[in-house]
């Protein structure tokens, strides 16, 4: 399941306009603290349905979009918004990730990021996705 954060990541980076900074949580190492800044992090899973055989798991994944308060602050995350949107909602993972295919990426949700720091605006995109793991016959 984690191995979709670098596949995310890549997917995003050729998706957002240049200057922007894209990095996974637990695939990148280094600060974050280039701005501005598309941070990729694994938020959740729960079981979307479970047979005696199988189950699938759905993973919800999390792009925040982060910019220095500024006078351009507000354009830049609007745009890159429409452009998360563009790269990811309704778009399928190559090939197997993980070992399994996973579906289309669905937007779940839109909230306010939440930041340790003053200075910074932005939003986080929820996107969830889903897989079978099988389990013994």
């Amino acid at each position: 399941m984690l191995a979709l954060e670098p596949v995310i990541v890549e997917q995003l980076r050729g998706g957002l306009a240049a200057g922007w900074k894209v990095m996974g949580l637990a695939s990148d190492a280094g600060r974050r603290d280039g701005w501005p800044l598309a941070s990729v992090s694994f938020v959740d899973g729960n079981v979307a349905d479970s047979k005696t055989s199988a189950a699938a798991v759905q993973a919800a994944w999390r792009v925040t979009l982060i910019a220095k308060r500024g006078d351009q602050a507000v354009a830049l995350v609007d745009s890159a918004f429409a452009a998360v949107m563009a790269s990811l909602h309704n778009w399928a993972p190559p090939g197997e990730i993980g070992g399994r295919r996973w579906e289309r990426l669905r937007l779940l949700q839109v909230t306010p990021a939440q930041y340790p720091e003053d200075g910074l605006v932005g939003v986080d995109l929820t996107f969830t996705t889903q897989a079978r793991y099988d389990g013994q016959d």
